[in-house]
């Protein structure tokens, strides 16, 4: 007596062969800069919402006019500054400082932000990591979440 058809054993085979398939496509995607024209789409009036290691560390505000921004460390310290975007590097001036980093996208809503210099450069830096929150703010009260 048979318990398979040989049908049934090619297509049980076909079937092992298309899960591993399926489960690579699943993975983590590849990190992937974000160009000027989607970061602007996705952060403009928003607000960005950094932590290092898991820990809150401040959060950035992109104003409407497209070149402002504003930022709050978790201490409450707020300062008001402009940005640039050029060959795939974003650069912050802000009073008596310039930091640029990279803009990664990390999939599932996640970012990260390798510093860089001017040209790109890696700058050996801790990796921030953050998160894009609906809407901006206004100086005042530390945030505690």
């Amino acid at each position: 007596m048979r318990l398979f058809s040989p049908f049934l054993m090619v297509l049980f085979s076909l079937c092992l062969s298309v899960v591993p398939l399926t489960a690579q496509e699943d993975g983590p995607a590849e990190p992937r800069d974000i160009p000027r024209a989607e970061w602007l789409e996705r952060a403009l009036g928003n607000s960005v919402h950094y932590s290092i290691d898991g820990s809150y560390i401040g959060r950035e505000f992109y104003l409407p006019d497209g070149q402002s921004v504003r930022y709050e460390d978790a201490f409450g310290n707020c300062q008001d500054g402009r940005w640039t975007f050029k060959d795939a590097v974003y650069c912050f001036a802000w009073p008596g400082s310039l930091v640029c980093a990279r803009h990664l996208d990390l999939g599932e809503g996640r970012l990260a932000f390798p510093s860089v210099d001017t040209n790109g450069t890696p700058i050996p830096d801790t990796m921030q990591h953050g998160t894009i929150v609906e809407g901006g703010f206004a100086c005042g009260a530390a945030v505690t979440s």
